[in-house]
Protein backbone atom coordinates (compact mmCIF):
# COMPACT_ATOMS: atom_id res chain seq x y z
CA UNK A 1 0.00 0.00 0.00
CA UNK A 2 1.34 3.41 -0.96
CA UNK A 3 1.74 6.23 1.52
CA UNK A 4 1.31 9.75 0.19
CA UNK A 5 2.59 12.77 2.10
CA UNK A 6 1.06 16.24 1.84
CA UNK A 7 3.79 18.38 0.35
CA UNK A 8 2.01 21.68 -0.09
CA UNK A 9 -1.20 23.63 -0.58
CA UNK A 10 -1.57 26.19 -3.33
CA UNK A 11 -4.44 28.66 -3.34
CA UNK A 12 -5.57 30.52 -6.44
CA UNK A 13 -7.80 33.37 -5.23
CA UNK A 14 -8.62 34.49 -8.77
CA UNK A 15 -10.10 31.10 -9.67
CA UNK A 16 -11.22 30.43 -6.08
CA UNK A 17 -9.63 26.99 -5.92
CA UNK A 18 -7.01 25.20 -3.88
CA UNK A 19 -4.69 22.40 -4.94
CA UNK A 20 -3.12 19.98 -2.48
CA UNK A 21 0.26 18.66 -3.58
CA UNK A 22 1.05 15.05 -2.65
CA UNK A 23 4.19 12.96 -3.06
CA UNK A 24 4.80 9.27 -2.56
CA UNK A 25 6.71 8.47 0.62
CA UNK A 26 8.82 5.77 -1.05
CA UNK A 27 9.31 7.58 -4.38
CA UNK A 28 9.47 11.39 -4.00
CA UNK A 29 9.69 11.79 -7.78
CA UNK A 30 6.04 10.68 -8.00
CA UNK A 31 3.81 13.67 -7.34
CA UNK A 32 0.12 14.45 -7.63
CA UNK A 33 -1.87 17.66 -7.43
CA UNK A 34 -5.60 17.51 -6.67
CA UNK A 35 -8.32 20.08 -6.17
CA UNK A 36 -9.66 20.54 -2.66
CA UNK A 37 -12.28 23.07 -1.51
CA UNK A 38 -11.03 26.65 -1.68
CA UNK A 39 -11.99 27.32 1.94
CA UNK A 40 -10.24 24.17 3.19
CA UNK A 41 -8.45 24.81 6.48
CA UNK A 42 -5.15 23.21 7.43
CA UNK A 43 -7.03 21.24 10.09
CA UNK A 44 -9.23 19.69 7.39
CA UNK A 45 -6.55 19.34 4.72
CA UNK A 46 -5.75 15.67 5.35
CA UNK A 47 -9.42 14.63 5.20
CA UNK A 48 -10.02 16.67 2.03
CA UNK A 49 -6.87 15.23 0.42
CA UNK A 50 -8.05 11.71 1.23
CA UNK A 51 -11.46 12.45 -0.33
CA UNK A 52 -9.79 13.79 -3.46
CA UNK A 53 -7.51 10.73 -3.77
CA UNK A 54 -10.45 8.33 -3.30
CA UNK A 55 -12.51 10.20 -5.92
CA UNK A 56 -9.60 10.05 -8.39
CA UNK A 57 -9.11 6.32 -7.74
CA UNK A 58 -12.80 5.70 -8.41
CA UNK A 59 -12.65 7.71 -11.63
CA UNK A 60 -9.51 5.92 -12.81
CA UNK A 61 -11.00 2.49 -12.07
CA UNK A 62 -13.37 2.92 -14.99
CA UNK A 63 -11.18 5.08 -17.21
CA UNK A 64 -10.23 4.06 -20.73
CA UNK A 65 -7.02 4.91 -22.54
CA UNK A 66 -7.12 6.07 -26.15
CA UNK A 67 -4.14 5.61 -28.36
CA UNK A 68 -2.69 7.93 -30.96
Amino acid sequence: MATLRIDGLNRDPLKKRSIVMLKWEDDPEKRLGLLVPFDCTLDNLRAEAEKAVRALAKELASATIQGP
